[in-house]
């Protein structure tokens, strides 16, 4: 099994158009998706992210702190995998019920392995 970041973008919220009885419906969605995977070996963890947050930059050696535009495409929460390949991976996030809710992505990453830092 190799080890994957799934990043879960979006822009805007967009659980907030739904009533408030479909939103809880997401979040129960969600959670058992989540559960299934954590039960299969699969999750390692998955959090969601506040939409506030900074951008921090070096420019002619400066630093330049600039806050994160929450108006457009944000990483909105993530989770950290256990999978047989990329391949896999991919299949994991396309299950997501997240998809059925709203105008979500989600970018799949394999974690590099360094000798000696990780």
């Amino acid at each position: 099994m190799k080890e994957f970041m799934l990043f879960i973008k979006n822009e805007g919220n967009p659980v907030a158009s739904l009533t408030p009885e479909k939103q809880q419906e997401h979040i129960q969605k969600v959670g058992g998706f989540i559960m299934k995977l954590v039960e299969g070996g699969n999750m390692k963890s998955a959090q969601p992210l506040e939409p506030q947050g900074s951008v921090v930059s070096f420019n002619c050696g400066q630093a330049v702190v600039e806050p994160v535009d929450e108006n457009k495409e944000v990483i909105s929460g993530y989770y950290h995998l256990m999978a047989k390949d990329l391949n896999d991976a991919i299949e994991i996030a396309k299950s997501d019920p997240r998809f059925e809710d709203g105008d979500w992505k989600i970018e799949v990453r394999p974690i590099m392995k360094v000798e000696g830092v990780n």
